[in-house]
């Protein structure tokens, strides 16, 4: 499901990028004349901030200066130092000299509200590795910092800077919990709210800072079996976790709100200000799973949420909302494809944003307590009609017979049941996402759907080990990512089939990207009498060798427990393989780099395998869909693997 924050990435790719892939080009079409107030409620940075770094990655947003509205001042970095810039001026105040081997970042810096302190990180990435990319064919080859499984990651120190007396005060250090993530200030500038998180994920403490006395308090402490919150806890992922909603602080109450899983689902609870548990804001029987937060309204004591309420339809959602001051919980709406839901400053309606296959994309208005008003909004019907979909959902069991999953099934337009079709899976197989599409604004359904209407029956399955079904059913592969999920996809699809003769299943093939061409790959290995084409793109290979990120779903770093990354690895498997494959990458992937695939090429070259093809973007980054030449490649790879 979308989140707020995967809402906001989406209006930044529509807006900014010039080359966007087909999915891009169709989403960002049927969103003409979205209402712009919505739009200002993810507006970037101030519209006169610098640019001072690199985001995370290349196709996220870069980092700018920040600006304080008190002050009327912008901090920003330049070759690592601090500097302070006066609104309409060019002149830089510099206010601090990193430590030696430090540099300054912007990354998660924040004003307080007086305008009197900036909290901003040293960042000491000296100890990190490096990985070489390659700009397009008139730029260098430059290197950047990047960690793998296992590896140096950078350690970052937060100080507090007084701007008018030049104190730097540091926020302590534990070696013990690299993740650091500032949240918020409090109103009157006194208080510093931060998270602080283990190498695995599986503690997290929420911490306060007063500033007059430098005293820092643990409010809070969570711990898992398993892991806490995910990848938003990561370094880079600051401004996700904030737009998560995470954790909510009502000042005026001296309360805050905060989301877990410890009951095997999400949900939402209240904690005053000393870090004690007041009760449950919501519970499994009434709302089901706790998907996001979308709105606050602090004067009235409303926290407004999206959960999927109906154990027998786990992937609907509506919108609730619970009360803080009292044990109320009522569900606002009770319609189809639930997105997103956003007040005006007034707070006097709420506008719901909803989708739902094959046409709807709308925004309705709601009184607060849940009564349609009207539909200010809606996508133009002519757009879908020039992207006609054809497509069918399918409940089937797990592998263990069971547990039910849901899958997706796109066919051609011209589609014709006495004809028989060659299928392609689309695959990703993280336990952070789930791929059934569910709404119009989902770029791999319109990709997908072009490969459908090419004569192809396209299906996408949300197995065991994937989110949006509590706990127990997402760390169905904790510890052993890519051990246990395939045989789920290949049951389903063959229950699919079994029901439709026209899906021919003596030619299937597999699409996936990133950590998705991983599971790509390993179909071809793991089942290769099942599946007889692969197209893999900017795939990760083997998880002792993915980034950082895999660490929390193993569990454990590949020097604690190399036996279990060696089970997960893919590059020892490679005598397996008969399919034709497709190896997709861009030159400047900086979040799955192409050395990954010039070692699963070599790798090839050892086992004398030759029925492959490596296609290399120049300058392309992970999002090498943009690339105008990608969506026909992938589409006449799969008509020479199982058409011709």
């Amino acid at each position: 499901m979308k989140s707020q924050a995967q809402f906001c990435l989406f209006l930044f790719f529509i807006a900014v990028f010039l080359f966007k892939s087909n999915g891009q080009n169709v989403t960002g079409q049927l969103m003409q004349d979205f209402p712009q107030w919505i739009n200002d409620k993810f507006k970037g940075p101030h519209p006169d901030a610098r640019i001072v770094g690199n985001g995370l990655f290349t196709h996220v947003a870069p980092l700018t200066e920040k600006y304080s509205a008190t002050n009327k001042q912008f901090a920003g970095t330049l070759d690592g130092r601090l500097y302070l810039r006066k609104q309409g001026t060019d002149s830089l105040l510099f206010i601090g000299e990193p430590a030696p081997n430090n540099y300054w970042s912007m990354d998660n810096a924040l004003w307080s509200p007086n305008g009197k302190y900036l909290v901003a990180k040293q960042v000491n990435d000296s100890d990190v590795a490096e990985i070489e990319l390659q700009g397009p064919k008139a730029k260098a080859t430059s290197k950047r910092k990047y960690s793998r499984a296992g590896e140096a990651i950078p350690i970052h120190r937060f100080y507090i800077l007084n701007i008018e007396s030049g104190e730097n005060t540091p926020i302590s250090v534990d070696k013990h919990l690299p993740y650091v993530h500032l949240l918020h200030w409090s109103s009157d500038s006194n208080k510093l709210y931060f998270l602080m998180a283990d190498r695995l994920l599986k503690e997290v403490y929420l911490k306060t800072m007063d500033i007059g006395n430098d005293k820092e308090t643990v409010l809070l402490t969570e711990t898992s079996d398993t892991y806490l919150i995910g990848l938003n806890l990561l370094q880079g992922y600051s401004n996700r976790l904030i737009e998560s909603k995470q954790v909510v602080f009502f000042e005026g109450r001296s309360q805050f709100s905060w989301m877990s899983d410890r009951s095997g689902f999400n949900q939402i609870y209240l904690y005053n200000e000393a870090g004690s548990l007041v009760r449950p804001l919501t519970n499994f029987s009434e709302n089901g799973i706790v998907l996001s937060i979308h709105e606050i309204d602090y004067q009235n004591g409303w926290i407004y949420f999206k959960a999927n309420a109906d154990p027998a339809k786990p992937y609907e959602v509506q919108l609730f909302r619970t009360h803080i001051d009292k044990p109320l919980i009522e569900k606002v709406t009770d319609t189809p494809g639930i997105l997103d839901a956003f007040f005006q400053e007034s707070k006097d309606t709420l506008w719901v944003f909803r989708s739902q296959l094959p046409e709807t994309l709308r925004l309705d208005r709601y009184s607060v307590n849940g009564n349609y008003i009207d539909t200010p909004w809606q996508a133009n019907p002519s757009l879908t009609a020039k992207n006609p979909i054809r497509h069918e959902y399918e409940w089937v069991t797990a592998n263990d017979g069971i547990t039910p999953l849901q899958t997706f099934i796109l066919k051609p337009t011209d589609f014709d049941p006495n004809l028989r079709y060659p299928v392609v899976e689309y695959i990703y197989g993280a336990p952070f996402d789930n791929v059934v599409v569910r709404d119009l604004l989902d770029n791999w359904l319109w990709d997908m759907n072009r490969l459908a209407q090419a004569g192809f029956i396209v299906v996408f399955v949300d197995g065991r080990g994937t989110a949006d079904r509590g706990k127990e059913f997402r760390d169905f592969s904790y510890g052993k990512f890519g051990q246990v999920e395939l045989e789920d996809h290949i049951s389903a699809i063959q229950q699919v089939g079994k029901k439709r003769p026209y899906m021919d299943l003596n030619r299937v093939g597999i699409f996936g990207h990133s950590w998705g061409g991983h599971f790509a790959l390993r179909a071809l290995l793991e089942a290769p009498e099942f599946y007889k084409a692969g197209h893999i793109n900017a795939a990760a290979i083997d998880p002792h060798n993915f980034r950082i990120a895999i660490e929390p779903f193993m569990g454990c770093l590949p020097k604690e427990c190399p036996e279990n990354y060696k089970m997960s690895m893919l590059t020892d498997k490679l005598d397996r393989l008969k399919a034709p494959l497709m190896i997709v990458h861009g030159s400047n992937d900086d979040d799955v780099p192409i050395d990954d695939a010039y070692g699963l090429v070599s790798a090839l070259k050892s086992s004398n395998y030759s029925n492959y093809e490596l296609v290399v973007y120049d300058g392309a980054d992970h999002i090498i869909m943009r690339n105008r030449e990608w969506l026909p490649q992938m589409i006449n790879f799969f008509i020479t693997g199982l058409k011709e």
